[in-house]
Order: C-alpha cells, then structure tokens, then sequence
C-alpha cells in the first residue's frame, strides 16, 4: 500500500455514469493499515500565534547628580538606578499544520463497480512547529533577573567623567641640615598624580558646559568673522552641541531603551467549552514572566454562531463517505488587565464540525489547507 500524508485536491469520479462508492475509517496507529489498500489523508488543524513587542527603559544616574543643582541650577535629573516596562505592540495570526488526531484511511467498496481515480495537485512543505507547553517555563523567563539590568558602565555611558581622572601635583619638601652653627637648606620637588574629586569634575564640567555654549553663540553671530560655508557652520555647530550634551550626561544621567519581542503559541482546544489561555505575566518593573493569574496576558476565542461541536469518529469508525471540516469563525481578542491589545476575526479549523459525504458520488475536490471541500459533484 502507498502511504500518502498530504494531499492538496482529491478527485474522485466513476466514469460512464457508473456510480462509485468508498468506506472512510479513522486511524490511530500504524496497526490499523495493516493489510488496507487505499489512501491515508489528514485533516488539518489552526495554530494561533501571537507576537508582543515591549519596550524596556532603563535609567543611571550621572556621576556628578548631587552637584547638579549647585552648579547648573537643575532640578529634575536621575538620581537613581530603575528599569521600566511598556507595552509597545502586539499581533495575533494563525499558521495550519496536519492533525495528529485526524487520519483518515480511504477504502473503495467491496461492492463498488465503478472505478476511482485520485488527482494530487502541487505538494505543500510540512512546516514543524515547536509546541507551547504549559508546564514549562518558556527559555529565557527562568533567568530574566540576570539580565534585568545593564552593567554600569562608567566608560560608554560617561565619556567625559573618565576623560581627565587625575592631575599632577608637585609637593616642595624643604630640607634642612644644621652643623654647629650653619644651617643648610635643600629643596626637593615631589611630583605624584592625584585623582580628582567628584566636586572639582563637577566644576570643570559645569565650566565646559559654559565655554561650549559661548562657543556655539560665537559661531552663530560670525564672531570669528570667517566666511564658513553653510555645511562647516553645520558640523562644527553639531559638534559643539555633542559635547555639551556628553558632559550635561554627568549630571542629568542616562535613559537607556530597547525593543524585545516574544512570540508565544498554542493550539486552540476542541474539547474546552471557555476558550481562554493564558500566555504570559506582564509586570512594569520585571517584563514578561510565567502566568500567575493577576497580571497575565489572555487570549479568549469569542463566538457569535451557533455552538457546532466538532463530532468524532471513533477508532475504527466507518464514516458514510468522505470526511471533512466545517471551520469556526472566532474573534480572538488579546488583553492585559481588561485593555484589549489586539483583536482579530480568525478561522479555527479544530473547533468547526467534521461531517462526512455520502458514500456515493462522482467528484470531489478537498482542500488539505483548510480542511474544508472546494467543490462536490453527487448523481
């Protein structure tokens, strides 16, 4: 027998007016195949993916932020470490994939004088998918806190506190020698490198921050009475402005921002009658974390039609002719403390109906996508 797993358009017809019939079973192993002819094909099944974005921001205080309302008359500057957490985006979409739980096997009947013939059109890739687990922490929350701030780092974020950290210092010892009545005296010079303290960096700072902004307004008003074209007017004015923004750096501090995306899935279930996950905990100070039902992100499937149970076939089950999906149509909003994020009309394949032809027919078209039937020809 030819085992064939996926199938995009399946054709059936008796010819000469000769009616032809088939007996579907369902499948649950390999041991129920044995000794069949005929062809295996599955239906197939929606995952629903969804993609957050967040942004994260984190805040250093400057080096000299004690300083920076006594020498630069600012109030408002950051005067301490934090990290915080927004959300930014968020996307709901939907892939298929072939259905473990739906395999089907197509018998012609014993009785059936008329011939079946079965078209394939163009194969489709399998795409695998790597399944949400819910009694698994996802990789990456277990040691969030690791990362949850950046390492400080005097040198990238303040260029100009480390660019002058000590001076020279000449210390004169006097040296005197006395032998009965003459007194010799002997100077020597001690020369040693002494740091500065973070008061006189804050002078200094604060000193430049001044002569760079006298320097911008001479440039603008032509103090140099120079004939600079537009573009060298531009870059050294832009220039000025860098280093006047790195040493204000030194007492305002240092706002750091960035994007993260996380991408969660999971297949809706057919036996759930409330159609509810929860995909993740959001907290401002810590980001994304495991559920712990107070701060989770859900996702709820909403249906206004009528309430159409998918009905199984048992193992071994005959259907009356061939087997196909009816989808659901659901509207799957996702929310974070009831603010909706994002909602979207989604066709749920797993949570439509399985209903089955007659078995006597002439043409049918099926489509391995969906699951559902393209076109049906019955005499």
């Amino acid at each position: 027998m030819k085992f064939l797993a996926i199938l995009i358009i399946l054709i059936l017809h008796g010819p000469y007016g000769i009616i032809a019939q088939v007996r579907v079973s369902k499948v649950t192993g390999p041991e129920m195949l044995s000794g069949k002819q005929g062809v295996v094909y599955t239906l197939p099944r929606t995952q629903i993916h969804v993609d957050l974005w967040i942004s994260k921001t984190q805040q250093f205080p400057g080096p000299l932020a004690e300083f920076a309302g006594e020498y630069l008359g600012l109030d408002e500057v950051i005067t301490k470490s934090s990290v915080n957490y927004v959300f930014e985006n968020a996307t709901i979409f939907t892939s298929t994939e072939t259905d473990p739980n739906q395999v089907y096997l197509i018998e012609k009947e014993e009785k059936s004088s008329g011939e079946i013939w079965i078209s394939f059109g163009k194969s489709t890739p399998l795409v695998t998918l790597e399944k949400f687990d819910k009694a698994i922490i996802p990789q990456g929350f277990a040691s969030w806190n690791e990362n949850l701030f950046i390492a400080h780092d005097p040198v990238n974020l303040y260029k100009k506190y480390t660019e002058s950290p000590t001076r020279e210092v000449i210390d004169t010892v006097i040296r005197k020698v006395s032998i009965d009545t003459l007194i010799l005296e002997e100077k020597i010079f001690k020369r040693s490198m002494v740091e500065f303290t973070d008061r006189e960096k804050a002078q200094e700072a604060s000193d430049q921050i001044r002569q760079i902004e006298r320097d911008k307004y001479n440039l603008m008003v032509g103090y140099q009475e120079t004939a600079y074209s537009r573009e060298a007017l531009e870059f050294m004015y832009n220039k000025l402005e860098e280093q006047r923004v790195e040493y204000l750096k030194l007492f305002t501090g240092v706002s750091v921002k960035e994007t993260l995306k996380f991408k969660y899935q999971f297949f809706p279930d057919a036996g759930k009658e409330e159609q509810e996950y929860r995909l993740a905990a959001f907290l401002k100070s810590s980001g994304m974390a495991t559920p712990d039902g107070q701060n989770d992100v859900n996702i709820s499937l909403l249906s206004d039609a009528v309430n159409m149970m998918p009905g199984e076939l048992e193992t071994g089950q005959s259907a009356t002719g061939f087997v196909y999906r009816v989808p659901r149509i659901v509207t799957a909003v996702l929310s974070f403390q009831g603010k909706e994020l994002d909602s979207k009309r989604l066709e749920i394949l797993q949570l439509g109906a399985i209903q089955s032809l007659p078995p006597e027919f002439k043409r049918v078209e099926f489509d391995m996508e969906t699951g559902a039937l393209k076109t049906v020809v019955i005499e």
